[in-house]
């Protein structure tokens, strides 16, 4: 169902591992108690069952990505790289980020929520592109830089750039932007997408982790605040996933899609899009492959997807933390 349909369903979606593995436990508790009981979890685990496969996935090591004639692409929320942190103005990751992204040496790097500020704003991103021995760059802001601000969505590639555009409709800022470039004498459209965000204030990420600090008063309230914030960001991303399934019907060439969602494999957005692309975590990954590192648990929220002419060689989310995302990597091979 569409969130704009039935949006308090959607909030479930946030924590189905939970449940999910909740209901693994209940399932081994009553069988060892050898209770009639056993029926409910049963029933929770079947009727979850296609959304298992999206949520949990067990891959064997596959010794072919390492071949030549592949494609590496990467895909990162560098939260601003801490430099924009109310609590710590002065804090930096940008140079432990350009390591871990030089170390890779993936192909295609998608960042999300990249910042820059100062007299020569645009230089960092030239640095980067530079340092990384891409090709080409792309970046949109989602800022005015009169304001000696720019934050917003980039694409380097090692590949040659032909095209560039970027996804937006009116009274919204830029959602996602494209660049298509030639692999292997073919045009191929990279995305790179943010969608919008919950806003979740630091206050109310400590009330999710602290609730029993509050008064019933107070709990109403500041849930239902939560609650709010949920619906329109949900509905807002129905808005912006609706346009995004155009561009895709759209597009002539071959499709790579990298981003951060905010949204989880149970939602309405992720099953939508599925319609047309392939999930390379489901295709090759590991574990419950949760990608925000902040205080809500095994969320996975960002994605690298390619349509049916690429095989996915292998999928690894990095344990690397120096934002409130982990950064993910597919190995891709054209069909």
């Amino acid at each position: 169902m569409p969130p704009s349909q039935l949006p308090w369903i959607q909030t479930t979606t946030l924590v189905f591992p939970i449940l999910f593995l909740s209901n693994i436990a209940f399932l081994v508790f009553w069988i060892i108690v050898r209770s009639k009981a056993i029926i409910i979890p049963v029933i929770a685990i079947l009727l979850s069952f296609n959304n298992i496969n999206d949520n949990f996935q067990i891959t064997l090591f596959n010794p072919d990505y390492l071949q030549s004639d592949v494609i590496k692409v990467l895909s990162y929320n560098v939260q601003n790289f801490g430099e924009k942190s109310a609590v710590d103005p002065t804090r930096s990751n940008r140079n432990e980020i350009i390591s871990f992204l030089i170390e890779q040496d993936a192909d295609i790097v998608c960042l999300q929520e990249y910042y820059s500020s100062g007299k020569r704003l645009y230089e960092p991103l030239k640095n980067i592109r530079d340092t990384l021995s891409s090709k080409s760059y792309y970046f949109e802001s989602y800022f005015d830089p009169k304001y000696n601000m720019l934050s917003g969505l980039v694409i380097y590639s090692k590949y040659k750039a032909v095209n560039k555009g970027k996804l937006k409709f009116t009274g919204t800022r830029s959602f996602g932007i494209y660049t298509d470039v030639i692999i292997n004498n073919d045009t191929v459209r990279i995305f790179n997408i943010h969608l919008a965000s919950i806003k979740l204030l630091p206050e109310d990420l400590d009330f999710v982790k602290h609730p029993e600090t509050k008064n019933s008063e107070q709990f109403k309230s500041h849930t239902s605040k939560i609650y709010q914030k949920l619906v329109q960001a949900y509905e807002l991303r129905e808005k912006q996933l609706r346009f995004l399934i155009n561009e895709i019907k759209s597009t002539p060439y071959n499709i790579i899609l990298t981003g951060d969602f905010n949204d989880t494999p149970s939602s309405w957005v992720y099953n939508m899009i599925r319609d047309y692309l392939s999930d390379t975590y489901v295709d090759k990954g590991n574990g419950v492959g949760h990608t925000y590192a902040g205080p809500l648990p095994l969320l996975r929220i960002d994605y690298i997807l390619a349509n049916d002419n690429f095989k996915t060689m292998n999928f690894e989310r990095h344990n690397f933390s120096r934002s409130d995302h982990y950064p993910i990597s597919a190995i891709l091979r054209t069909k």
